[in-house]
């Protein structure tokens, strides 16, 4: 018992530390969806979180900018970033095409922060990116694999659901009730028919009708808790292997109109295709 208890305390210990790992875009960005643009991943260090994302935001302009040969005012950029104008404006402002997708942030044990970004931006200077996917991230935490991985052990279809797969997740849920809940039932009966059996004075009808009834509830139950176990395995394996995935939308971003040398902030209706697997 004492064992059994170590390893899974253990094993909950586990699942807490991938948890808290960042995610996996931060060691490998993904494979862009066409040929116009690439993934780039940059990461800043400041006292406070914005001021680290203003770092790792700047890294990303002055890259693309140097790939693709646009020149810009480096001071410019950054006093931008600090005033808080949103990417997308800086990015049709000095036209580098950039296209943050997912942020995450971690508490270095200077306290200080470090903030990591991923962002499309342009494969060059004379192709129009088209960005097909990962319009919004839900890997920087709320499905990452490791919190995927924790919500599926406790609560089967959740890490599933986090990860956009509702129908899948519901699904999940609903069966493993289900399988979950008639192998109790048959479990229960079997028991139910054992008693009858072990009464001295049943007769030979009932005594033989029990006993038909007790094999084949305890068969069923079996089956059932097989099937409760396959279907919880899957739901894990789901939950750990499966791509974040999204729905089309209509979303509002920030942008701006150019009136003569100035700049008047605006908002703009896109539709946004958001869907990677």
């Amino acid at each position: 018992m004492r064992r059994q208890l170590l390893a899974t305390l253990t094993l909950l210990a586990a699942c807490c530390a991938m948890a808290q790992q960042a995610p996996q875009w931060v060691f490998e960005p993904p494979q862009p969806g066409n040929s116009t643009y690439i993934y780039l991943c940059e990461q800043g260090i400041g006292t406070v979180q914005q001021e680290a994302y203003n770092v790792a935001m700047a890294r990303v302009f002055q890259s693309t900018a140097n790939r693709i040969g646009q020149p810009f005012d480096s001071e410019r950029l950054e006093s931008a970033l600090r005033n808080g104008t949103p990417p997308e404006v800086i990015s049709r402002v000095y036209n580098i095409p950039v296209n943050k997708v997912c942020e995450y942030t971690e508490t270095l044990p200077s306290g200080s922060c470090r903030v990591y970004l991923l962002c499309q931006v342009a494969v060059a200077g004379n192709i129009a990116p088209q960005w097909d996917e990962f319009s919004h991230c839900y890997a920087d935490g709320e499905s990452s694999n490791g919190t995927a991985l924790l919500k599926s052990l406790f609560v089967p279809g959740l890490g599933q659901i986090g990860k956009g797969f509702k129908t899948e997740g519901v699904l999940t849920f609903a069966g493993e009730l289900a399988l979950v809940g008639g192998a109790v039932s048959c479990y229960y009966v079997a028991q139910g028919k054992l008693d009858v059996m072990r009464n001295p004075a049943v007769d030979y009808d009932d005594f033989t009708e029990a006993r038909r009834v007790y094999s084949t509830s305890q068969t069923t139950s079996y089956i059932l808790w097989g099937a409760a176990g396959a279907l919880y395995a899957f739901n894990i394996i789901r939950a750990v292997s499966a791509k974040p995935r999204y729905r089309d939308g209509l979303t509002w971003s920030p942008g701006a109109i150019s009136a003569g040398d100035k700049l008047a902030p605006a908002l703009q209706l896109t539709f946004n295709l958001r869907t990677h697997e």
